[in-house]
């Protein structure tokens, strides 16, 4: 069975590359960028524990930016161990920049399932950033409340650090989520840039509870500007921030 995980997961990393995910993240928290209208973002994204029960996690989704400052997407997950379970993920935030190093941001996700007859996840959250440009440092904080099965209703709170280390080709990134259930985790990585609209995420995930396992994640990111007319003129973005 881990055999087989193992190499559905590599087929899908490496064959299907362009293959859509999820909203922007530094790891597995949501970050403050945002796209301008019109523009998206395809990205794909897998999480393989080869590590007691072994089970592989494959997320494909289209991220979309919807002008004045919000992004939306929307994709299926799915989770291949002893069983295999369909999810579908709708997110949103929006994006409020204080000045230029500065950003609040606001927004939400939904999970319903697929293959099981239960109330969907849920998560709605808050956090703030900063960019030090001397050391070209973003640091993210905020809190969330969120439920598996259920409405939001237990709390926690998210910490993110993105760190430049070459302009537009390498970024060392980190976040940890609290939390006493199985949302809750440390994971640390690398951004890597082999292009100018490509972004790889490697990192390791650990979890901060004894019952869920190490799990190592990949994601890959094709940026594919404005496909969708603009209703109105955003500001530019970062494209570097924006995988």
């Amino acid at each position: 069975m881990n055999i087989r995980i193992f190499f559905i997961c590599i087929a899908l990393i490496f064959c299907i590359p362009s293959v859509v995910y999820a909203q922007q993240t530094i790891v597995t928290m949501p970050s403050s960028d945002v796209l301008p209208g019109g523009e998206v973002i395809l990205k794909q994204s897998n999480k393989y524990s080869p590590f007691g029960e072994a089970y592989a996690s494959l997320t494909p989704q289209i991220i979309m930016g919807t002008g004045w400052g919000t992004e939306a997407s929307f994709g299926v997950g799915t989770t291949i161990d002893d069983r295999t379970s369909v999810k579908l993920n709708i997110t949103a935030k929006k994006v409020f920049k204080i000045k230029k190093a500065a950003r609040f941001t606001v927004g939400g996700t939904l999970s319903p399932s697929l293959t099981e007859g239960k109330n969907p996840d849920s998560m709605i959250y808050a956090h703030g950033s900063y960019l030090f440009k001397k050391t070209k440092t973003t640091l993210t904080a905020g809190g969330f409340v969120g439920g598996k099965g259920e409405m939001p209703s237990l709390t926690g709170v998210m910490i993110g650090v993105d760190q430049t280390i070459i302009p537009n080709k390498l970024r060392i990134v980190a976040d940890w989520v609290s939390r006493d259930e199985s949302w809750g985790a440390l994971a640390a990585g690398f951004k890597i840039r082999p292009e100018p609209s490509t972004s790889i995420t490697t990192a390791i995930v650990i979890p901060n509870n004894n019952e869920d396992r190490v799990a190592f994640s990949i994601s890959i990111s094709k940026y594919l500007g404005k496909v969708f007319p603009e209703k109105a003129k955003d500001e530019p973005e970062d494209k570097d921030n924006n995988l």
